[in-house]
């Protein structure tokens, strides 16, 4: 007896149509109960979250935050119109101002610095020659009565223009003709000549207000936002006519894209308009156009729904999830409808109609939505949250379509059945489409679109320079004497023409969008437009946090079993500290560590894109000049005495320095503890713990203000501050130090809000470079992550893919010629980001964020495939392999379901392409660009490489199947 095979779809199709009430009735329950949860999706934006805590880069930079907080900082710049900000009522104004930012929710007043702050205090010497430490601004404030107001203007004035430390980061001076003038020199250094040229020629037009807010700031950022522009506004409303306000910072980035995202959530019902528009127009049946949506709908809700139940933490990224749910459910459902048509059209019952929809439908539906999720799986191993948070919600939604699509619109069109019209008054385009491209592909042009997509197979790896990535990758140890071809053989950079790194405002932001140039004046994003000026106007606008720890670290204080009964100390000065006759602990009470770190700043004011330093360093500088300056003398003219008071400066300005009776010059190692006491002593509680712990003097921070945001200058920044490093790392003082949390290190992670305290190992990837922190530390991070992943994802989810459509076709042939199509998208995308690079569109170049594209369009490409790769076999079938005959109804079924689905799902990325946010942009585009040669390669290039490998899948009939399944 013959064995023929079990029709499973078929059966599957009689099953939902039996219980098709129960079937409907519980998918409407679900997403009902889903629709509760969705006001609970947790949305929010931390950079740090995205990348795992163990990189080096992240670890180093949560530590800094903890440890001296400048994690979220925020600037406000105040530039006058007219005059100088030495101006009663503009003095006033700032005070008000700082008071109003500090009182904003999630602030670390203690970390703010601007003019009326405590930190802002007078480096100078009382006439008995104490150290007068007083604030600039009286803590009450500029007073009513004008003399007096007056001389607290001058102390203010004269205060600032000797603060070597912060007047560069809170004044902003301009010459006659508008140009900033800067107080560092050509050399990055600070001189007599320098700082005289800005005093003398220049005047103080503008200040600034730099604030730092707490990581809980992230759970709330729409109040936030709503705060800060409610504030900004009542200022521009009372001072606009004569002063110019600028906001920026990371908490302002991370919640204004939250609040545009809620603000253009209008956009996507447009989407969803277009969608319905373009459906009604193709099939001219209300159901048809509704019904679709209807099953994407509930599947968007039910995956909204399990996100809002986990309270999964997510970032504005997903909001593209909604959008990639839409994009692959819609070509199932153009799928599932167009065939339901046509079958009712043939037999005039719906029941009927449905039942052959399904049972012909759901087996490709399911081979594409199983390549689908086992590419969304693939790329679940990445560690990267939103990587993460596609991939877990990606497979649950993409395993909902197979019933909100596939299953459900035929059984609603069986209770809801569109009317009927005659098929001649339908639309003819699938007909014209199908004959012209039939003929095409069977005539004698048909290489004409393999010698196209390979042209731009070949152009796209030219744009991206990949003849010479493989070309230093060949060169070995030769050629690394190059930098650049040492540095593609070291990250394996095979595409050194598309850039990886991230410039991270362009990646949240435009500069210009299109909705704005139709509705506003120019279009230009304020919140770019405002980093921008604020760069200009300020040293920099970004913190590389350098951490300085001490290698050996300090040891306990002794207990008394240190001395035995008659006083004599039995454990040494190596096992435990008195503080009462041993030298002060701690690199920072170390003469030759605090020489190094001086000189080692130096060397960063020097950097081409490095603005400007702060550190603890600075401030035993300023000290060392004011107290040694000749009595009488005005300090700020000594400034060759703004150093550390080492030996060899000593020598040289032994005029500023006293020597003994025995003709030596002070100890150094005297110098900086006694200097350290009278810092501490002066300064208010706190104040210094910004830039060193004072508990134990054995750590502290330099923060540097990088000048630039472009994604490969940044890169480069890291790359010379850990040579410098390198370089030095044996130099007196340098050896006992070491920069960043340390690979293999535990750190411990505070918990705050409804986060709980979390423990976690550094990884020790980069044991021979240090971990920098801050804006910089966190961008080079993600370049970090965008190398390993940018070939490892679409590598991993190709081979995943690959295996599926193997298990499901049991055909190499096909498994291979639908991957290798796929290739040809992804080489495209790699030619874009090529592109974007070359034009410096940062937006849009090929940075992690912008990575998962390249995944989800290796997806969707294998969906068009195995769609038409199933209905060619159907047809040539049904045809007696008559391969033009099956080619022209493929096309004219399949191929029109396609394009249709195409021009639905380009014609709603248009309106998300025209917000504010770059990531919805870039990845649109990107996505954009794939479905078009996805679809192209799906209609005129898979058709030709099936007819020319004539797979058997394809090309074997039924009676041959069964007749090898044969027992």
């Amino acid at each position: 007896m013959s064995a023929r095979r079990r029709d499973y779809a078929a059966d599957y199709a009689r099953f939902v149509l039996r219980h098709r009430r129960l079937t409907i009735l519980l998918l409407f329950a679900a997403t009902l109960t889903a629709l509760f949860y969705v006001d609970q999706v947790n949305l929010r934006n931390d950079p740090d979250s995205l990348l795992p805590l163990s990189n080096p880069y992240i670890a180093t930079n949560l530590y800094s935050d903890q440890t001296y907080g400048m994690g979220n900082l925020m600037v406000w710049g105040m530039k006058l119109k007219q005059g100088d900000i030495y101006q009663p009522w503009f003095i006033k104004m700032v005070e008000d101002f700082y008071r109003d930012v500090s009182e904003l929710p999630f602030a670390n007043v203690a970390n703010f610095v601007g003019l009326p702050s405590s930190k802002l205090r007078n480096l100078g010497i009382t006439p008995n020659g104490s150290l007068d430490f007083s604030r600039l601004l009286p803590a009450a404030g500029l007073s009513d009565d004008p003399r007096l107001q007056q001389h607290q203007i001058n102390y203010l004035r004269a205060g600032l223009e000797k603060h070597i430390v912060l007047e560069p980061l809170l004044v902003y001076y301009q010459d006659g003709q508008g140009r900033k003038c800067d107080i560092l020199g050509e050399d990055g250094l600070i001189s007599n000549a320098s700082i005289g040229r800005v005093h003398e020629r220049c005047r103080a037009t503008g200040t600034f207000i730099i604030g730092d807010f707490s990581n809980q700031l992230k759970q709330h950022h729409l109040d936030w936002i709503a705060d800060v522009r409610q504030l900004m506004e009542d200022y521009e409303t009372r001072y606009g006519e004569r002063v110019e306000f600028y906001i920026s910072g990371e908490p302002y980035f991370l919640a204004s894209m939250v609040e545009e995202l809620w603000d253009k959530a209008w956009l996507f019902a447009i989407s969803l308009l277009i969608i319905l528009l373009v459906l009604w127009y193709e099939f001219r049946h209300w159901s048809c156009a509704v019904l679709p949506l209807v099953g994407v709908g509930m599947t968007i809700i039910l995956t909204l729904g399990l996100m809002g139940y986990t309270q999964f933490k997510l970032t504005t990224m997903m909001a593209l999830t909604p959008m990639l749910l839409l994009a692959i459910g819609i070509g199932h459902s153009m799928q599932i409808t167009r065939r339901f048509m046509q079958e009712l059209h043939a037999t005039q019952d719906p029941e009927q109609a449905a039942f052959t929809s399904i049972r012909h439908t759901v087996v490709p539906a399911v081979l594409s939505i199983g390549t689908d999720l086992h590419g969304f799986f693939a790329i679940s191993f990445i560690d990267i949250s939103f990587y993460k948070a596609y991939a877990y919600f990606g497979i649950f939604g993409m395993s909902t379509l197979i019933l909100t699509t596939t299953t459900l619109i035929p059984l609603m069109m069986v209770s809801f059945p569109p009317k009927l019209r005659d098929r001649k008054h339908e639309r003819g385009w699938e007909l014209r489409l199908a004959k012209g491209v039939t003929g095409l592909l069977t005539g004698p042009m048909k290489w004409l679109p393999l010698v196209g997509v390979i042209g731009l197979w070949l152009a796209s790896a030219s744009m991206a320079e990949l003849d010479k990535g493989f070309s230093a990758l060949l060169s070995g140890e030769a050629g690394r004497a190059d930098p650049e071809v040492a540095r593609i053989q070291d990250e394996f950079d095979i595409m050194p023409g598309v850039e990886k790194g991230i410039h991270y405002p362009r990646a949240a932001y435009k500069d210009y969008y299109l909705l704005g140039e139709l509705t506003e004046a120019g279009g230009e994003v304020e919140a770019i437009s405002d980093l921008q000026i604020l760069s200009q106007m300020m040293p920099g606008v970004i913190t590389a946090n350098i951490v300085i720890r001490s290698k050996a670290g300090t040891l306990p204080h002794c207990g008394l079993d240190a001395w035995n009964l008659r006083g004599e100390r039995v454990i040494g000065p190596d096992r435990c500290y008195d503080e009462m006759i041993d030298p002060p602990q701690g690199i920072f009470n170390n003469a030759e560590v605090v020489r190094a770190l001086s000189e080692f700043e130096d060397w960063l004011r020097a950097h081409p894109h490095i603005g400007y330093t702060t550190s603890y360093v600075q401030f035993v500088k300023t000290l060392n000049m004011m107290l040694n300056a000749p009595f009488g003398a005005l300090p700020m003219a000594h400034m060759n005495l703004y150093a550390i008071p080492d030996l060899q400066h000593m020598q040289q300005n032994r005029y500023a320095y006293r020597a003994g009776p025995d003709g030596r010059l002070p100890d150094p190692q005297e110098i900086i503890p006694l200097y350290n006491g009278m810092l501490q002593v002066s300064a208010a509680t706190g104040e210094l713990d910004a830039f060193v712990n004072t508990r134990t003097w054995d750590e502290g921070i330099i923060v540097g203000f990088v000048n630039t945001m472009d994604p490969k200058l940044t890169h480069q920044t890291i790359l010379d501050i850990q040579g410098y490093l390198k370089r030095h790392q044996d130099d007196p003082g340098m050896a006992l130090i070491t920069v960043g949390v340390k690979p293999g290190e535990e750190v411990v992670l505070k918990g705050s809000g409804d986060q709980p305290e979390e423990r976690v190992v550094t990884d020790r990837s980069m044991s021979d470079k240090a971990p920098i922190g801050g804006f910089l530390g966190v961008t080079e991070a993600t370049r970090d992550v965008a190398f390993k992943e940018w070939l490892n994802a679409p590598v991993a989810t190709s081979l995943t893919v690959f295996l599926m459509t193997l298990i499901m076709f049991r055909s190499w042939t096909i498994a291979l010629i639908l991957i290798s199509l796929c290739f040809i998208t992804l080489m495209t995308q790699y030619g874009l980001g090529a592109y974007m690079t070359s034009i410096k569109e940062w937006s849009a170049n090929l940075a992690f964020h912008v990575q998962v594209a390249l995944s989800i369009a290796m997806g969707l490409g294998v969906d068009y495939g195995v769609y038409m790769v199933s209905r060619l076999r159907e047809e040539v079938q049904a045809s007696a392999r008559d391969w033009q005959q099956a080619l022209q109804k493929t096309l004219e079924t399949t191929g029109s379901a396609i394009v249709i689905s195409m021009v639905v799902l380009l014609g709603s990325f248009i309106p998300l392409m025209n917000t504010e946010l770059a990531n919805l942009w870039s990845v649109s585009l990107y996505i954009s660009e794939a479905l078009i040669m996805d679809v192209l390669i799906a209609l005129m290039v898979l058709p030709l490489v099936v007819y020319w490998l004539r797979p058997d899948f394809v090309f074997k009939t039924d009676s041959q199947t069964r007749t090898e399944n044969r027992d």
